[in-house]
Formats: structure tokens, sequence, C-alpha cells
């Protein structure tokens, strides 16, 4: 049962921009609100976490050390970490195992999100997990939440940085950095530093590899699953994260954050610095390959 149900939360989860307008039901109702603070990456909508539970009632929390989300609806749980595509959700323990939660892993196709300090996560997954209704209307670009005789129209935030289509940092270009940032965590075989990653990142950066003989890092990341943050027409900021391991008692896991300031010099993206942190989650964040 719990599968079913996790499999029709999903398919609410994924919130893809019709191409037709639909007219927006905030109007039906007497207690909505307006924000202008929502975010589009990569076709989805993202929602300001502070916004749903203000204006929507819901029961969220935001764990500030972890950054991790924490939904409550009725007798089930949601969890959502930043970075991470993955949802945990957790139900009653069953008669024959009343000690352990049932659990269930979702993953989504848009990460939770910081975003100049803000949580942002995917609108339709956190609305319809409420039992609430979504309608977009293209022309408007507004989304429109209803829950009861409580609403919310979030309309898209103007970028306060405007980059053009052309200037912004492809997906094949972040992967590349990833990579190389990678590869940058042993420098012991490379002959030539400064000839294998002068393409890729600024001298400063790799004066500091040269010295530090490497980057400190523990881990090898996977391809960004989010989107760079930009802070200027040549400057942005990016992170990632990856589980490292199980905690002692296998109940949490320890996660590194990448940190990563972009900047766009001699025509190209470049990383020019990078610093990492870490944090602990629930177990259950790590990679997902659904049977």
């Amino acid at each position: 049962m719990i599968r079913k149900w996790a499999i029709s939360l999903l398919a609410a989860a994924l919130l893809m921009l019709p191409a037709t307008s639909v007219p927006s039901a905030a109007a039906a109702v007497a207690n909505s609100a307006l924000i202008n603070n929502g975010q589009i990456d990569n076709g989805r909508v993202l929602v300001p976490l502070r916004a749903v539970s203000e204006h929507l009632g819901a029961s969220l929390q935001w764990f500030q050390s972890d950054k991790v989300v924490k939904i409550k609806n009725g007798d089930t749980t949601i969890w959502l970490a930043a970075n991470f595509k993955r949802v945990i959700i957790e139900k009653p323990p069953a008669p024959d195992n009343p000690n352990i939660p049932q659990r269930e892993y979702v993953d989504l196709e848009a990460a939770t999100q910081v975003i100049k300090g803000a949580t942002y996560v995917p609108l339709r997954f956190v609305s319809q997990s409420l039992g609430a209704n979504v309608t977009w209307n293209q022309q408007s670009r507004q989304a429109t939440v209803t829950l009861g005789d409580k609403g919310l129209v979030v309309g898209m935030e103007q970028p306060a940085v405007q980059i053009s289509d052309h200037q912004k940092i492809t997906e094949s270009r972040l992967n590349v950095l990833s990579g190389k940032l990678n590869q940058a965590a042993d420098v012991s075989s490379i002959n030539n530093v400064n000839s294998t990653f002068k393409p890729y990142f600024t001298d400063r950066l790799i004066k500091s590899i040269i010295q530090n003989k490497g980057l400190s890092t523990v881990d090898t990341y996977e391809a960004p699953v989010s989107s760079p943050i930009y802070i200027s027409k040549t400057s942005a900021v990016l992170s990632q994260s990856v589980i490292l391991a199980n905690g002692l008692t296998g109940e949490d896991q320890y996660v590194e954050d990448r940190n990563i300031t972009l900047v766009f010099t001699d025509g190209v993206w470049k990383v020019d610095s990078v610093s990492m942190t870490s944090r602990l989650l629930i177990s259950g964040f790590a990679d997902y390959h659904p049977e």
C-alpha cells in the first residue's frame, strides 16, 4: 500500500510547465496571498519554504545546521535535504515491527535548493503532499496553490542579475568543471598541475591547489543537481553534496558540501574558489536506484 501511495505522490511531485494557460484559482479564495519570489529551475517551479508555512498553515520545519526540511502531513512525515533530489517518506510502524517506522524513498527531478539564504522546494510536491490544488498560468507566469479557504499565488521573481542565455554556464561545462575538481583532489600523479587545470580553474585556485597538494575533499562528487546562482554577470556560486558514510549507529549519514565560486573570464566560466563543509542527515539520502 505504501508503495502505491509513494508512486502517486511522485507523479504529483514533478511540475512541468504546461504549454497552455490555466486561469488562476486564487480569485475564488478569499484568504489568498501573493508573493513574487518563486524560482524556475530547468522548467520546474520552486517555492520558498517559509511562504508555504506562513500562508498555507503547513507543519514545516527547517533544520539549519543539517539543511533539512521536515513536513508533517497527518501521520506521514516527509524529509527533504538541500542539494538532494531524494525524498524520504515515513509512515507509522507496521504491527509486526512496532519500533521501526515504515520508509519509502522517492527521487524527484528537482532538488531542494538554498537560494540567497532561503530554502526552496518543488512547489507541486509540497502542495500536493498537503492535499492542495496547484494551477499554472503561463501568461502571467504565476502558480496558484489553494488549500481549503486559503490560497497562495506565487509569481516568478525577476532575476536581480540580467544575464543572457548565451553567457550562462552550460550544463556540459558544469559537468566538466565538477569532474576537474574531482581530479584535483589528489595531484600527486599530475606532472604539470598548472597546464592541466588552466582551462578550468583561475590562477588563484591553481596556486592554492599546488600549495596544498590537492583539494581538501574526501570523496568524489557526481554531476551537479542544482543550478548555479548568479551574483553578477561574471560570477556565480554553486553547491554540491555527497554522502560520505553512515554514522556509528547507522541512523544518520555524514555529508560533505562542496561550495564553488565561478567566474567568467577569458570568455569561459572557471572555478575561482572551493570550500568544504560537513553535516549530518538521517539515513536514507544516498543514491536510490528503483527496480
